[in-house]
């Protein structure tokens, strides 16, 4: 593979990174999170040759789309909840003006919203899945 994709990947990571520092609504939050993981997705996979890079890219791809659909699934019952606003602060706003703030619907989305996004970023609750995908993972020298 050529450096040029490699560098390619890595930049925009970095991008959808840098947009995740600064979200203010639903749908930016998504698109900088698949941004983001679907970079680390490609880079999982980035010796095409070897057997195991392609089991863990495929696991990775599956597990990103599982968790892809419980955040959408999850952004869009909050969306319904809070009467269609997007923006985050719009959002607690309408949750407050229609007393949905302590609804058990609501603790179970954002519950699940925050599973999306861990498995997503695989912090520390969410890394065990990421084993396979880092012992697949081979580092070109």
């Amino acid at each position: 593979m050529a450096i040029a994709e490699f560098l390619l990947f890595v930049l925009t990571a970095t991008l959808g990174g840098m947009f995740l520092y600064d979200v203010n609504d639903l749908i930016t939050i998504f698109i900088a999170l698949e941004c983001f993981s679907l970079c680390f997705f490609l880079l999982s996979g980035y010796t095409k040759k070897d057997v195991r890079s392609n089991e863990a890219t495929t696991k990775y791809l599956l597990m990103d789309g599982a968790s892809s659909s419980i955040l959408i699934h999850e952004f869009s019952w909050l969306y319904g909840s809070s009467r269609g606003e997007i923006e985050l602060q719009e959002i607690v706003n309408g949750l407050i003006n229609t007393q949905m703030y302590n609804s058990p619907r609501i603790s179970i989305t954002l519950i699940f919203i925050t599973v999306g996004i861990g498995f997503k970023l695989s912090p520390t609750p969410s890394y065990q899945w990421t084993s396979n995908v880092y012992e697949g993972v081979r580092f070109v020298r």
